[in-house]
């Protein structure tokens, strides 16, 4: 499927027999164009992640544009993390780590997402990191033993935090426990993307907390979900994972109101 996904992707593109040669830039939005046509060579395979791609020079004679155009394309790819000079060596394709978190944040910023559907992407991606936690413990390896200890000093920071009534630094817990379960998954992806989203929700979540009497609830919640990845049994942890889920939406709604129509704030 994946083979087949990857041709199809390929002959859309017209790189059915190998990378094409670049079009030259014909329309106004020159700018525009070219990022197209960079983007359309680091897509095709023509430079990979650590080549050096060609020089302004280059690039001008390349697409039939000026060197201004090409600068300011290659600026923004800069800024965005996809591109990176290296002085004297020339300019260099970035790999995935490099990629501005900011611009991430803009395009979900920008959209029409309610805090319901960023929820329910989180939820996606720790679900698959709670069924690999327990597919670790069930083959008892030393990585998911340290994730089971990360997720329990986790909670002792909750613990401490909630009995100091220290909210910054419990939303801190919080996240790292978290983040814990979505590494779990070894998907860097995902870790790139819960990193993004949690820029969304700590807010939110930090909003819920002043909402609830007793912190130490907070602390049991989290310990339940221990227990039932340390069950080693996958439809238990998943059910409780998602029970979880559902009670942070329950206190959203009662802490901020109705969250289905709410856009999310960064």
């Amino acid at each position: 499927m994946r083979q087949v996904f990857r041709t199809t992707a390929r002959n859309e593109l017209g790189l059915k027999n190998g990378p094409r040669t670049p079009q030259r830039v014909h329309q106004k939005t020159v700018v525009t164009q070219v990022m197209d046509r960079i983007r359309e060579l680091i897509l095709s395979g023509r430079y990979k992640v650590n080549d050096r791609i060609p020089t302004e020079n280059e690039l001008a004679e390349m697409f039939g544009v000026g060197r201004s155009s090409v600068r300011e394309a290659v600026k923004i790819f800069q800024h965005l993390g996809v591109l990176e000079a290296r002085v004297p060596k020339g300019t260099f394709v970035c790999d995935r780590t490099k990629i501005s978190q900011e611009a991430i944040t803009w395009s979900i910023l920008l959209g029409q997402n309610n805090i319901v559907e960023i929820l329910e992407l989180r939820k996606a991606i720790e679900e698959a990191g709670v069924r690999a936690l327990v597919r670790e413990l069930r083959e008892d390896t030393e990585r998911g033993r340290a994730a089971l200890e990360g997720l329990g000093n986790a909670v002792r920071q909750m613990r401490e935090r909630a009995s100091a009534f220290s909210i910054k630094a419990l939303v801190q817990a919080d996240y790292d426990f978290h983040a814990t379960i979505v590494e779990a998954a070894g998907n860097s992806l995902f870790t790139d993307i819960y990193a993004t989203l949690h820029a969304f929700l700590k807010e939110e979540i930090r909003r819920t907390y002043l909402a609830i009497d007793d912190l130490t609830e907070i602390v049991t919640d989290h310990q339940e979900i221990i227990d039932c990845i340390s069950s080693r049994e996958p439809a238990r942890a998943v059910a409780r994972h998602d029970a979880h889920f559902l009670r942070i939406i329950r206190l959203l709604g009662e802490s901020v109101g109705p969250v289905s129509s709410r856009k999310a704030r960064a």
